[in-house]
This record gives structure tokens, C-alpha cells and sequence, in this order.
């Protein structure tokens, strides 16, 4: 694992990049690359054992922290900022070579995690024309923040977020993303509700897929059958056979 460092904004702002390797020794038709955005309570080095049943099924993966979280730049985050991230970490990206010069044709997976979620359906949406991903990946989504506080707490909740300028709305872009996007929840998720997600689900365009565990809200990657990175494997099959 090695890290990177991206430059943001003009103030020297800066976002650190853990890289995990995919595995070696898995057969694959390309390079597929995952931009790993996560959420709100676990720094990049905390969510590293979600990265390993991707890179086991043989894709390089990228988990920046946003300014504020872990060893990136000091800051007090806010939405605009998290997203000013995410595009920075991704235009930076882009720019790297690939791996081994093997000349194979690289794609991109744009993944997450509860409210990396919406992070990521943001930063769909602003590359939408461009073509630049072969799939979106939404774990422990949800429609915006304040359906997620509602479900918490009622009204009380929706009122405390429609006080603040965070509002993760995800439903409201989530019509205009490029597919596929691949949604994957658990039925004991407890901070986000999986109606929430099946709501975001129902938004989305074709195609798209719906996988779901008996399992929590951050805790899908500890499923003992292997399915997890079956679907990873699936996400990379599916990835191969698009123009890069």
C-alpha cells in the first residue's frame, strides 16, 4: 500500500490517498480502478478491510480522506468541500499511468459508502457527458439527509438538517447518472434504513442492480459465503466488456 497527495483549491489544501493494489494472480481483461469514497464516521485507514475483497477480486483501489478526516488537511467540512475533494482526488487520478505498463485499457469504478454515497452520485452526475466510468457502486445509500434523520427521528430530525446547508440530496441527481449502477444494502442496517436505499434504487436508470445481506450497515464485507466479492468480481466482469 503507498499514498498519494492531491493538491485542492488555492489555500494549499491538501487530500491524502491510500492505494491497495488489486491482488495478484487474478486473470483479468483490463485494469479496473475503484475511487473509493467513504462516509462520514471511519477514516481511509479504518475502512481499509473493505478494499480487501475488492482487491481480491482483482481491482486497484483509491480511499482518499476527505479534508478533515484522518492525515488530509485540516478543515472544517462541509458538503461543498467534500465534493470539491472528490473531483480534485478524481481529475488527479486520471493522470496516473498504468500499472506496470501493461497497456491495458483502464477503467474506473466510482464507489460509495453510506454518505459517500450521495459524494459519489455528486460526482457522477458532473461527469456524466464524459463517459468516464464503467460503473457506480452505492453502498448503504440513501435519498438525501434529511430522509435519513426523519427515519432516525421524525420530524424533529428533518427540521435540525433543514437548519443546515448539508443536504446530500442524492435523490435529486440520481435520475441523471450514468449507468450501470449497482446498489448493495443490508437488511439490518440500522443508521441507514434499507427503504432508503431500495427509495435511491427506484430513481436510478437502467441498468441497474439491487444485492442484498442479512448484515449491517458497514459490515457487508465480513459476509462469510463470499458473496461480497463476488459482486466485485461481477462489477470488474461487467467493467471489461466496455470500450475503454
Amino acid at each position: 500500500m503507498r499514498t498519494l497527495e492531491v493538491a485542492v483549491g488555492d489555500g494549499g489544501g491538501r487530500v491524502t490517498v491510500l492505494t491497495v493494489p488489486a491482488a495478484e494472480g487474478v486473470v483479468t481483461a483490463g485494469e479496473v480502478r475503484v475511487l473509493y469514497l467513504h462516509g462520514t464516521f471511519r477514516h481511509a485507514f479504518r475502512n481499509l478491510p473493505k478494499t480487501v475483497p475488492m482487491a481480491a477480486a482483482g481491482l486497484t483501489v483509491f480511499v482518499p480522506d476527505y479534508r478533515g478526516w484522518g492525515v488530509s488537511s485540516p478543515l472544517l467540512p462541509s458538503e461543498a468541500s467534500i465534493q470539491e475533494d472528490a473531483l480534485a482526488v478524481w481529475e488527479a487520478l486520471q493522470r496516473l499511468p498504468p500499472n506496470h505498463g501493461s497497456g491495458l485499457p483502464v477503467r474506473w469504478v466510482i464507489y460509495g459508502h453510506s454518505m459517500g454515497s450521495a459524494v459519489a452520485v455528486a460526482l457522477a452526475d458532473q461527469l456524466k457527458a464524459k463517459n468516464a466510468y464503467c460503473a457506480l457502486v452505492l453502498e448503504s445509500s440513501f435519498t438525501s439527509f434529511s430522509d435519513v434523520a426523519y427515519a432516525a427521528v421524525g420530524w424533529v430530525g428533518r427540521g435540525l438538517v433543514a437548519m443546515g446547508d448539508q443536504r446530500m440530496d442524492a435523490g435529486a441527481l440520481m435520475a441523471n447518472v450514468q449507468p450501470p449502477v449497482w446498489f448493495l444494502h443490508g437488511e439490518q442496517d440500522n443508521t441507514v434504513p434499507m427503504h432508503l436505499g431500495r427509495r435511491l434504487f427506484e430513481l436510478a436508470p437502467q441498468p441497474k442492480t439491487w444485492v442484498q445481506w442479512p448484515l449491517g450497515h458497514s459490515d457487508l464485507h465480513t459476509d462469510p459465503t463470499g458473496r461480497y466479492e463476488q459482486v466485485w468480481r461481477d462489477i470488474r466482469s461487467a467493467c471489461e466488456k466496455q470500450p475503454a
